[in-house]
């Protein structure tokens, strides 16, 4: 075969190749009830329909933030409404007359599910009449507008040329195929040849929708994009593996016609395909085609071994099919050879390969298994570290001690609206957000929780389950535990597997984070910020050995702060200096002699009372401790779960917290250390904060 004739045949084999891409995207993309089947299979994927519901939900707590309080709720709510098989004729009619609209972002399609906000309405009000009362009377209106974005004239653009080029390029690689048989002078030769660059074109194909299959079962679908990539390459990967299918058996046909047109018996060319797998050939670049295609298959056995498997049986299948046209074939030519085997036994082991190829091969294998296991990111990066000259961020407070030093604070700071799970959440963000913003008080509930059968619910371990009913009710009010424990079906949960720590706000149903990996990430963001002193007061309800094997698992224990025999608190600069610059405060249990960092919270701490409902129930006055406690905490937020954020946003305005911030200053002749609010981002925390402390 002329050289001429070897280059027409690689340019038809990757026109080909394109052309069935093309074909693919004209067919299943550019058919408008195709396309409608395929995103309605798109919304039903878990992950999509969830990230829907945080989309939606997060249009609606910008518009209303009050309803934070229910985003749970909400979200789980739009998912499932989103994802129900009900909604599938809804989505099909929706998406056909309007799939040619294609818009920058990708997502536009999807957030048209927002489209029904009024269904959603519907389906909050029955389920939770007590949390609908927050909707807003538009809010379907509201939600339309997620879904109303413009034209984009080059992508629309870019459907047209698919269409013209999945009908263009399997012309022009036809058109190829056939220059190369005009210039080979053994037609018959030339036509197996075609075969072959036929078949390796299905063959890359369906290689590379393995490959990209392997990369999607990878990616973390924990944002809509990437959930709605994953979940739109799951419903075309098949369209392309039948497509790289018949195409790789179009080829095959060509061979074998070859070979019964050049007489020769089919089994010897397959004896002859299975002696090329077994034995290496002589020249290097046959070895290496020989050594890629076993690794490619050793390889693709290790990472997809089910698809893997169900590959080998439907090539089989197809191989048998073909050997039955084959040997009716033959038979009407040789009636000796029906019924003959195809495939020769191979119960011997092949020969080992060269120690080269052999080392190679177990590079690559162990190489592609130890990505596959690859462990996730760091959780946290360094952010805004503090100059050696400063403590806390300004270089005034160095030589102040601890107890002369305010530090804004977060009550329930592992109530995070953004996390998932939590239930009348009191704060925007998690803990370790909250450090990168500034807050260094962290005020925390523990608990002993298990797992459940209901994947990412907690319950309260047995033997807190009475105390924590107790406190909840008096948090949030019968009414409104009562709503929130019938969403949940706290009723039917099973406790499964060990109790271990949680951070909860009283029941566990209602939210929940497993405290160890916080922890962790907080020793991570203390040794990223070397002059900031933190500070922990927990509402303890584990025992003190759980709390420190907690903190000794994390790496925390070397950061621990542990007063002397005389009490004084030293100043920001020596604990900084030092490297024990983490407070802990205790209000139950104290760590005694066995862990005396462990500090007994009201022995050390005075505090104003928590339970105001209204601006004008603010008061000074000393709750618990002792007046002569070197520690002052102003409890600074209205106790009414339902209007957390609007709440938050009147009562840290510096309207109100700057006069009620002083006048505990005067009245209890003390600056206070702590400043715990709710939804610190909402007001003038940080501000006035500084104020106490003389800095800007």
């Amino acid at each position: 075969m002329t050289k001429s004739a070897r280059a027409l045949l690689i340019l038809g084999s990757i026109l080909l190749l394109l052309g069935v891409l093309a074909g693919v995207g004209n067919r299943e993309v550019l058919d408008g009830n195709r396309f409608a089947q395929h995103v309605d299979a798109i919304r039903t994927d878990p992950a999509v329909s969830r990230q829907v519901g945080i989309v939606i939900t997060d249009k609606l707590t910008r518009t209303e933030p009050d309803l934070v309080v229910a985003r749970p709720l909400l979200e789980s709510t739009t998912a499932a409404l989103v994802g129900s098989p009900a909604f599938g004729p809804v989505i099909r009619t929706m998406v056909a007359p309007v799939h040619d609209v294609f818009t920058d972002d990708g997502d536009h399609l999807v957030l048209r599910l927002a489209d029904v906000g009024a269904v959603l309405v519907a389906a909050i009000k029955t389920v939770a009449p007590e949390a609908a009362e927050s909707l807003p009377a538009d809010l379907d209106v509201t939600l339309a507008t997620v879904g109303g974005q413009g034209f984009s004239g080059q992508i629309i653009g870019a459907a047209h040329l698919t269409r013209v080029l999945s009908w263009l390029l399997p012309l022009l690689a036809i058109l190829c195929f056939a220059g190369a048989l005009l210039l080979t002078k053994d037609r018959v030769r030339g036509l197996r040849a075609v075969g072959v660059a036929v078949a390796t074109s299905g063959l890359v194909l369906a290689a590379a929708t393995f490959i990209v299959g392997v990369l999607a079962s990878r990616i973390e679908t924990d944002a809509l994009v990437p959930a709605l990539g994953v979940a739109g390459w799951n419903t075309l990967s098949p369209a392309l593996w039948i497509a790289g299918a018949w195409v790789a058996a179009a080829g095959y046909v060509l061979v074998v016609g070859s070979v019964l047109r050049l007489g020769v018996d089919p089994r010897d060319y397959l004896k002859a395909v299975v002696t090329w797998l077994r034995t290496p050939p002589v020249t290097r670049p046959q070895r290496a085609a020989h050594g890629a295609a076993l690794l490619g298959v050793g390889g693709a056995a290790v990472l997809r071994p089910m698809t893997a498997a169900a590959a080998v049986l439907v090539f089989a299948g197809f191989m048998l099919a073909v050997q039955g046209l084959i040997e009716l074939a033959g038979a009407m030519r040789r009636p000796d050879q029906v019924g003959a085997a195809f495939f020769p036994r191979l119960l011997a082991r092949p020969e080992l390969r060269t120690a080269a190829v052999a080392a190679a091969g177990f590079a690559l294998v162990a190489g592609l298994v130890a990505w596959n296991a690859r462990p996730p990111a760091p959780a946290v990066a360094a952010i805004g570290v503090t100059p050696s000259s400063q403590c806390n961020g300004h270089a005034e407070l160095c030589d102040r001690r601890y107890n002369q030093v305010a530090f804004p604070a977060t009550h329930n700071s592992m109530s995070a609206a953004d996390e998932p799970g939590w239930y009348l959440a009191e704060q925007p963000t998690g803990i370790i957000g909250q450090l990168d913003d500034g807050i260094r008080v962290l005020l925390f509930d523990t608990w002993p929780g298990q797992k459940t059968q209901r994947a990412g619910v907690i319950a309260n371990a047995e033997s807190s389950r009475a105390e924590a009913v107790k406190q909840a009710q008096q948090i949030y009010g019968p009414s409104v535990l009562s709503s929130a424990l019938r969403l949940r079906e706290s009723t039917s949960l099973t406790p499964v597997g060990p109790v271990e720590p949680y951070l909860c706000h009283a029941l566990c149903e209602l939210g929940s984070t497993p405290l160890e990996p916080v922890m962790a990430d907080v020793k991570v963001w203390m040794d990223a910020h070397p002059r900031e002193v933190v500070t922990f007061f927990i509402q303890d309800e584990l025992d003190p050995a759980v709390t420190a094997k907690v903190f000794d698992d994390a790496g925390l224990t070397p950061l621990l702060y542990t007063p002397g025999k005389s009490k004084k608190f030293p100043t920001l600069r020596e604990m900084a200096d030092s490297g024990h610059r983490l407070v802990v405060l205790a209000e139950n249990k104290g760590g005694g002699t066995t862990y005396p960092w462990l500090l007994q919270g009201f022995d050390w701490v005075q505090d104003t009372p928590y339970d105001a409902l209204k601006t004008a129930d603010f008061s000074c006055d000393l709750l618990r401790g002792t007046a002569a406690a070197p520690l002052l905490l102003v409890n600074h937020w209205l106790n009414r779960p339902q209007h957390r954020v609007s709440d938050a946003e009147k009562v840290n305005a510096v309207s109100v917290l700057g006069p009620r911030l002083q006048e505990c200053v005067d009245e209890r002749r003390h600056i206070p250390n702590f400043v715990a609010v709710d939804y610190y981002d909402r007001g003038a925390l940080f501000s006035e904060v500084d104020r106490l402390n003389g800095v800007s």
